[in-house]
């Protein structure tokens, strides 16, 4: 069987002060079929899919196209857009004649003109292969997903756990089941159901783990091949925005529209239970110094790389200093110009430092410091869902007793190797600060006395309701109040 294999991941925020360009995937990961330029995509891991293994261990013989990823910030410009897609449509055209086709898409892609990447690519490369080859796209919980993207693909997965610990799963059972469409074994079917709300739900979290695993217990069931929940990213700010309920089917089943309903109440009946709970700054580190065991890990969720923020914002730094805390890291503070300052100081040096607020509003006020610079290192990386991902130049200083990783690549924490490459043990300290949303705690929960989210200003902002939306459909909840009629029904309070 060949099988053409492309990724392109990018989750777009429309305020992120970030822009993008190709510069940015070349500083993740980017493969260009036409040049050759880029990756290697046999020894690349993305999110814990690699492809090339994937198939070749079932026997098959992979084609690969585009390999396209980079941080999450603004939509693309048109032409930056236009070059990845032209790359995307001319390797699947030069691939042919193919028995399937298997994708690793983002589902929060925007670009400029195109509010729609995904389900354009997905269309694309539809009239490139033709009704008769099956399409298969594995994408991110929090994927926007469009009318366009069902109708266009075969098959579509997204992960089911936050932080995104089963992409590698997803993936093999993506591949499956395209074996089985390709052998005339099965014969798959979308259909999906919208769900009017907003959030970011955490399935280390009681209420959304009992969830997510009573919908993984309905696949293999009733002819139900695949089962998947969406979050949404509001961020993106598009009228695809929303929680969804999409199931994938041997056939039409007459089933699925009562198993689609009973999934979407039972989640929308949800949407305040699912919530973790969340804090300002201030109330999150006067929580933390009240805790008597340590490490309290605080997430600093509204300035997460991974959704688009800069990664540079000082609210909790500043609510660190104001509250007289010690025995404290924070991590990964981006400021390439103060890492430059600091490496050319060089470890020992005492210094006066700026560090932070540099990017806009959502970045709060750049703090002036005396610094203590302890370490620094070119080579640093962290482990990010299978991926090893550079630090860039890094450094750590001390402020007041306060530990702190100032990085130059920017990119949210997953690992405690951000503060173990500087000689800081994130085990050993009363309250370490992480940016971002939920990744890090795959690796940081096992040992932790306590998880705080916290919400100071940011540019990933929770407060929807202060955020100004100009695509988002409406009704939708928190942004309206149930009971209304959205998406082709009525929603009860």
């Amino acid at each position: 069987m060949k099988v053409f294999c492309a990724v392109m991941i990018h989750e777009t925020s429309r305020f992120s002060p970030i822009p993008t360009g190709l510069e940015n995937f070349r500083e993740a990961f980017l493969y260009l079929p036409s040049t050759g330029e880029g990756s290697d995509w046999r020894s690349q891991t993305l999110d814990g899919v690699n492809w090339a293994e994937i198939w070749e261990a079932r026997g098959h013989k992979p084609a690969f196209g585009l390999l396209a990823g980079a941080q999450p910030s603004r939509p693309m410009g048109r032409e930056n857009y236009a070059r990845l897609r032209t790359e995307m449509l001319d390797a699947v055209a030069a691939a042919m004649p193919l028995d399937a086709v298997a994708l690793f898409l983002h589902g929060a892609q925007v670009a400029e003109g195109t509010d729609d990447c995904e389900g354009d690519l997905l269309a694309a490369i539809r009239d490139v292969v033709g009704p008769s080859v099956p399409i298969g796209v594995s994408f991110d919980l929090h994927g926007n997903v469009s009318d366009t993207m069902i109708e266009s693909a075969d098959i579509a997965l997204a992960c089911l756990e936050y932080p995104h610990i089963d992409f590698g799963d997803r993936a093999e059972q993506l591949a499956g089941l395209l074996e089985r469409t390709v052998a005339g074994e099965i014969n798959p079917v979308l259909t999906r159901q919208r769900v009017p709300m907003l959030g970011t739900y955490y399935t280390t979290e009681p209420a959304m783990r009992e969830l997510v695993d009573a919908v993984r217990s309905l696949e293999g069931e009733d002819n139900i091949l695949a089962v998947s929940l969406t979050h949404g990213f509001a961020w993106s700010d598009v009228a695809d925005c929303s929680a969804n309920v999409i199931l994938c089917t041997d056939g039409e089943t007459p089933k699925a529209k009562a198993v689609l309903e009973d999934i979407a109440n039972r989640y929308f009946a949800m949407r305040d239970t699912i919530r973790a709970e969340r804090m300002s700054a201030e109330d999150a580190i006067a929580e933390a110094m009240r805790t008597e065991d340590g490490p309290v890990i605080i997430a600093d969720t509204t300035d997460n790389p991974g959704g688009g923020a800069a990664g540079d914002s000082t609210f909790l730094l500043r609510a660190l200093l104001d509250a007289g805390a010690s025995d404290a890291a924070l991590g990964m503070l981006w400021d390439p110009m103060a890492v430059r300052f600091a490496l050319r100081a060089g470890p020992g040096a005492r210094m006066a430092l700026r560090i932070g607020g540099k990017c806009g509003p959502g970045s709060g006020a750049p703090l002036d410091v005396e610094a203590e610079i302890v370490a620094g290192r070119t080579d640093a990386t962290q482990l990010a869902q299978g991926m090893d991902m550079p630090l860039g130049d890094a450094v750590l200083i001390k402020v007041d007793g306060i530990s702190i990783v100032l990085n130059s690549l920017r990119n949210q924490v997953f690992d405690p190797a951000c503060f173990e490459a500087f000689g800081i043990d994130p085990r050993t300290q009363k309250i370490v600060v992480v940016k971002g949303q939920q990744h890090f705690h795959e690796a940081f929960a096992p040992f932790a006395a306590r998880i705080i989210y916290a919400t100071p200003p940011g540019a990933v902002s929770m407060d929807y309701r202060a955020m100004q939306f100009e695509r988002i459909p409406r009704p939708i909840y928190p942004l309206d109040e149930p009971p209304f009629d959205a998406f082709g029904r009525n929603w009860s309070a």
